[in-house]
């Protein structure tokens, strides 16, 4: 499936840390940072309690993916993103004990649909790219795909998210996205409208995995809050930070802008967890 807001280029860079983490089979480090907020429909979150904390960590995976599993109270609990393509009904994870006993948890997902969202693009090769940038798309795809499945193990995981950016929510997350009349993927982010050079925060600590500059993304940054949680940025000016940067919660690490597949303006905010897109707000602060 490829990257939802990307196209490959001959000029495309990007670049990765010298050593990334494997992807082997483990759940994060036990620790008592928040939570997103819980929402069991394709493209949210679900919390599973997965083990009583007098006992050591269990290994959660689901479709061999690992999942973050955090000590929460007197329980370890497991954040689960839920693909948007997901069929809503019975789903299941991987439990595997620090004895090495294997159990299954099911649980189930509800429907939830979402809206449909029309968008005009003046560059139409934006829409139907062209026959000389699809090898450019599927290798920009390619390292992409790698980039989010990225798993780095760490205490320090935290969900209590900031908004990356001050402005009006413009484009919310899972809609189904028509381009200039063309039937496109659901959006797998949350817009926010902003002028050029707004300042854009990192949401929580973390390290800068990667950036690059990107056929439909334009400039882009990946964030790696550990533990498979990641916040991805679309459609920057620029970047204030680089790769292999540890970053603090409320920094500034970019600059919003128009790059790549974008109507105007606006920052494109993605957030990952197990590999799968879901929904930002989740992460932020219960509005009223």
């Amino acid at each position: 499936m490829r990257f939802a807001c990307v196209d490959r280029s001959a000029r495309a860079t990007w670049m990765l840390p010298a050593v990334l983490a494997g992807t082997a089979l483990i759940a994060g480090i036990g620790h008592a940072g928040a939570l997103p907020h819980e929402s069991r429909v394709p493209g949210g979150v679900a919390l599973l309690h997965v083990g009583d904390a007098t006992e050591p960590r269990p290994a959660v995976s689901r479709d061999g993916v690992p999942v973050w599993v955090s000590r929460q109270a007197t329980q370890w609990v497991a954040a689960v993103g839920l693909p948007l393509s997901l069929q809503p009904g019975e789903q299941q994870v991987d439990v595997r004990s620090a004895d090495g006993a294997a159990r299954t948890i099911t649980f189930t997902v509800k429907p939830k649909r979402y809206p449909v969202q029309h968008v005009t693009l003046r560059d139409q090769a934006m829409v139907e790219p062209p026959a000389d940038v699809m090898a450019r798309i599927e290798r920009e795809s390619a390292h992409l795909k790698v980039v989010r499945s990225q798993w780095r193990e760490t205490a320090a995981t935290d969900a209590a998210f900031v908004q990356p950016a001050k402005g009006r929510l413009s484009g919310r997350f899972g809609g189904s996205r028509v381009l200039n009349g063309k039937p496109r993927a659901p959006h797998a982010g949350l817009d926010v409208a902003v002028m050029t050079g707004t300042a854009v925060l990192a949401p929580a600590d973390g390290v800068i995995l990667d950036i690059g500059d990107y056929y439909f993304c334009g400039k882009t940054m990946f964030i790696d809050h550990g533990n498979g949680l990641l916040s991805l940025f679309c459609h920057l000016s620029e970047w204030d930070a680089r790769v292999g940067d540890s970053v603090r919660k409320g920094q500034a690490v970019a600059r919003s802008g128009a790059t790549g597949r974008a109507s105007g303006p606006h920052l494109h905010w993605s957030v990952y967890l197990n590999g799968t897109s879901v929904e930002p707000e989740l992460f932020l602060p219960a509005r009223r």
